[in-house]
């Protein structure tokens, strides 16, 4: 008989559990010293609002934790905020930025992983992992609550890649419901979720490298893509002014190509192809080719990460922070790969390649980090602004409370993150303007509601209020420069509306209701 401690295995599973420990606590802290002050803001994005009147309504009434929010169908980042509802409370900002940070702690951990299933190395994998959770590519979904959807889709999608066999391994029971479930959770995520086909067909590539074998779980996975597709266009007419379709569109792909080599700063507005992202894309094409010709495992899931999240935005004319986040981690999975198999190859030049790297990889980070840092006073600045709304919305939060139909009128024409956006300090914020609500920052309905903070109140709009209001009395909210102003009661909302609305001001007319 052997003898038991002359075993490696018992030795070689400890020091992986220790290497693991130490990978996790070292993501970890790294997102807690970067983003932690961020716990301390309130809301900085006008959608948050709504997103947090949407979860309110849901907490009461469970139908609505599977309705759309103005034809945004992201039913998982209602039931997170349902969730904090319960952990945290209802009407306070802390505890959600809390759950965002952990969010974005586990997505850099589940990245570690699935780089270790790749074929990485435990060092190479936690270095993918740390440079992503310190990227401020990824950043936006920590500090803008309702922006979610990144983080929940790419843990979805990461999780599939956990659950699929590699080569030589076979489904199982608990498999097959694994990679169900993270398929149905990446369905509940986000619009975009729909090229999930793509990385089923990468998984099986991985696992077979034959276009034969890959093709029938593929077309399974695309006919219930195929099936959400129609539903979702059914019940969600497209009301997206902004789409745009042309040749042009295709910018946004050498653009975040350039951004990820630091070639290029990321502009939302600005989607031209420069010579630097044509260079950029040819660097990256190649790098892909390479890894693909020395068949390097992993390159197909680090190619479907990269290129396939971003075809569905390609309509949207514009280019935030989130729309980064998952591409920039297939960019560093492919750079991880490649440099992994590049020192395999030339293991002479092993450990000078190596130390290059570590200096470059010490820039990013450090480069980065200073960066979200940047982004972080950016966010300050919009908190702030939206806290000044909030106190200005205070002061007058029992008018709308008292149950009466309340006109708000906008009679100014601030714009609080002007400056923000002409001077950022961290990288180029795309916030959306909602002209109808005060300084076009909150809707009416849902500032008002979360000042009022009442488990027991919804604040409504009145959309239809030419003939709803008409002959009816009220109260009006007139919204100037530093605060509202009450004007008294109104003997007829309808009338009192479309005379401001002639005078080309901006109108809303809300109502609290009982909420059961």
């Amino acid at each position: 008989m052997s003898d038991p401690s002359n075993n490696p295995q018992p030795d070689n599973l400890r020091r992986g559990a220790i290497a693991a420990v130490l990978a996790a606590n070292l993501i970890a802290v790294a997102v807690v010293f970067l983003h932690g002050p961020a716990v301390e803001l309130g809301l900085t994005a006008g959608d948050t609002f709504q997103w947090m009147q949407h979860a309110h309504a849901a907490a009461h009434q469970p139908g609505l934790l599977f309705v759309d929010l103005d034809s945004f169908y992201r039913p998982s980042t209602t039931w997170s905020l349902v969730a904090d509802r319960t952990l945290w409370g209802g009407f306070e900002a802390r505890g959600f930025r809390i759950s965002s940070l952990i969010l974005h702690i586990l997505a850099g951990l589940v990245l570690a992983v699935v780089g270790r299933r790749l074929g990485l190395g435990s060092v190479a994998a936690t270095v993918v992992a740390l440079v992503w959770v310190t990227s401020p590519f990824t950043d936006e979904s920590v500090f803008i609550i309702a922006q979610r959807g990144q983080p929940l889709l790419l843990l979805s999608w990461l999780a599939l890649v956990v659950a699929w066999p590699r080569s030589g391994e076979s489904w199982s029971g608990w498999r097959a419901a694994f990679a169900g479930l993270a398929i149905l959770a990446a369905a509940s995520t986000k619009e975009t979720w729909v090229v999930t086909p793509a990385l089923v067909l990468a998984l099986e590539l991985e696992r077979h490298g034959s276009l034969r074998q890959a093709f029938r779980p593929t077309v399974l996975v695309g006919i219930g893509v195929a099936i959400y597709v129609v539903i979702y266009f059914l019940a969600f007419p497209s009301d997206k002014t902004y789409y745009e379709l042309g040749p042009h569109v295709a910018a946004r792909i050498p653009t975040q190509m350039a951004a990820f080599l630091s070639l290029e700063e990321p502009m939302p507005f600005a989607l031209e192809t420069s010579f630097l992202g044509v260079l950029a894309l040819a660097v990256v094409v190649a790098l892909a080719v390479v890894c693909l010709r020395w068949r390097t495992p992993g390159v197909w899931v680090a190619l479907f990460l990269l290129v396939l999240p971003t075809l569905p935005t390609l309509p949207v004319p514009f280019m935030p922070q989130r729309f980064l986040a998952i591409p920039y981690a297939g960019f560093l999975l492919l750079m991880a790969i490649w440099f992994n198999a590049v020192t395999e190859r030339l293991p002479r030049w092993r450990w000078p390649i190596r130390s290059v790297a570590c200096i470059v990889v010490a820039m990013v980070v450090v480069a980065g980090a200073a960066i979200v840092r940047a982004d972080l006073d950016d966010y300050r600045r919009m908190a702030a602004a939206h806290d000044a709304l909030l106190a200005e919305a205070a002061g007058v939060a029992r008018t709308v409370a008292s149950g009466v139909t309340v006109l708000v009128v906008r009679d100014e024409s601030s714009q609080p993150l002007l400056e923000i956006l002409r001077e950022p300090r961290g990288f180029a914020k795309l916030p959306y303007t909602r002209h109808n609500d005060p300084y076009g920052l909150i809707d009416a309905a849902a500032l008002f509601e979360w000042v009022i903070a009442d488990e027991g109140i919804r604040v409504e709009h009145v959309s239809d209020w030419g003939t709803a209001c008409a002959g009816e009395e009220g109260e009006a909210l007139i919204h100037i420069d530093g605060g509202f102003v009450e004007s008294g009661p109104v003997a007829d909302l309808a009338v009192e509306a479309e005379r401001w609305r002639a005078e080309g001001r901006r109108v809303r007319v809300v109502h609290a209701v009982p909420l059961r």
